[in-house]
């Protein structure tokens, strides 16, 4: 008698998801810790970091979610469609979470909540709502190929606004040509935990997107 295949297949580990939200939330925890004070922002540099790290982290969910959807459009796999919609939400999640923190420490490092003179301030406002309008836009809709489509243009939109703003008070590369090894060991350290926590939720997002295309 041959055994089943239910038999042959080992059981994934249900303590994994958990055990790397955990090691995420922990590594971004002790970074936090970690970053020592600045010597005119104080511990406000820890807030600054993590907008920082959550900026870059959310570019990349982003050019995910655009490469995703464009693969659906050549392919027209179901299965890249619900990673694409899934990291998609996750970006815009991420986001969400960056603009929120850039508020934050604009309030505590410049004294106002958000700097519209700033053009780079500017062009994450716009990225804010124009990605959540799209969101909300391809769901309404409930067209597979549209929201490919659009994902797509949110990516190009994204990095094009982001990439090309100038910046008047906000410094140029301020962890990268920082002269402390520790700065940006922590730096890279938070960017990490946040990937790790980036994909978790992408991750999961997929498994409710896969029920969502499966009902």
């Amino acid at each position: 008698m041959q055994p089943s295949t239910q038999s042959m297949t080992p059981d994934r580990p249900r303590w994994a998801p958990l055990a790397l939200t955990a090691l995420g939330f922990a590594g971004l925890a002790a970074a936090l810790w970690l970053i020592p004070p600045e010597q005119t922002l104080g511990n406000v540099i820890k807030v600054i970091f993590l907008h920082g790290a959550l900026v870059r982290v959310a570019l990349l969910v982003f050019g995910a979610a655009g490469v995703l959807s464009l693969g659906f459009l050549l392919s027209r796999r179901v299965a890249l469609f619900a990673w694409a919609m899934a990291t998609q939400k996750g970006a815009v999640t991420l986001w969400i979470l960056y603009v929120l923190t850039s508020i934050i420490s604009t309030r505590l490092s410049w004294g106002e909540w958000i700097a519209w003179e700033e053009p780079r301030v500017r062009a994450s406002i716009h990225v804010l709502w124009f990605s959540i309008a799209c969101l909300l836009l391809v769901l309404w809709m409930g067209n597979r190929y549209v929201a490919a489509a659009v994902n797509v243009l949110v990516t190009g939109v994204t990095w094009a606004l982001i990439r090309g703003a100038t910046i008047i008070r906000h410094p140029f590369d301020p962890i990268g040509s920082s002269g402390s090894d520790a700065y940006q060991t922590l730096y890279w350290v938070m960017v990490a935990a946040l990937m790790v926590l980036a994909f978790m939720l992408v991750r999961w997002l997929h498994k409710m997107e896969t029920q969502n295309l499966a009902g």
